[in-house]
């Protein structure tokens, strides 16, 4: 995999952090990252460490999709994972949408084989739960979005030479099913930050050539 013009754009990008602090914030020459209203911003951590969902309905939709086993032994067995919060996470696609029509299915790292996490967007259709999109990545930023559907910010962990390197990227619903639309933050050992906003088309379409190309969105 060829990364290194990606890393190469990304420390310019963080690099001159300084350089840029001292740039007139109202001159055309700024080239700070595009600026998202925080009121709309829901940040996402989970860590698989709960016994119980807080919303029984959720067991009930792990069921149906059956994702989880009844065989499970223990929070080890991965194989078998059991119905609960120890192995899933699930989210509403929009705090106005219902659950029980449209959500997502966080899948905790080594469940059923698979080393890294996933993520799978369902939607009812006549009566089934039907897979819209299927991602290798953590959710880590949802944004109230005008649509009625959250815009989402997943993780996506890749290694370049032996080391990892993370894109956060953005997705927002095209009315069927979310749609990539730009990288947000590039991330390696010792370095990372937003990508500048003069500079975000080209390297949002090379970061999007590389999770297709390493099948990260299924």
């Amino acid at each position: 995999m060829k990364f290194l013009s990606i890393i190469f754009l990304a420390l310019l990008l963080v690099s001159c952090k300084s350089n840029d602090d001292n740039l007139d914030s109202n001159s055309e020459n700024s080239s700070k990252a595009t600026v998202v209203d925080s009121s709309k911003i829901i940040e996402v951590e989970t860590l698989f460490d709960k016994d119980l969902f807080d919303d029984p309905q959720k067991e009930i939709l792990l069921k149906e999709l059956k994702l989880c086993s009844e065989k499970n032994r223990g929070v080890e067995d991965y194989m078998n994972p059991s119905c609960s919060p120890r192995f899933f996470e699930l989210f509403k696609l929009g705090d106005k949408l219902d659950l029980n029509n449209a959500l997502i299915v966080q899948i905790k790292a080594k469940t059923n084989g698979f080393p890294l996490r996933r993520l799978v967007v369902f939607v009812r259709e006549n009566g089934f739960l039907l897979k819209v999109n299927g991602f290798v990545a953590n959710l880590i930023e949802r944004r109230v979005s005008d649509s009625g559907y959250d815009d989402l910010v997943l993780r996506f962990n890749d290694k370049d030479q032996g080391q990892d390197v993370f894109f956060n990227c953005l997705f927002k619903w095209n009315g069927v099913s979310y749609d990539y639309h730009s990288v947000e933050v590039i991330e390696g050992p010792g370095w990372g930050g937003a990508v500048k906003k003069e500079l975000k088309d080209s390297i949002s379409i090379e970061v999007k050539k590389d999770i297709i190309k390493n099948k990260m969105i299924f």
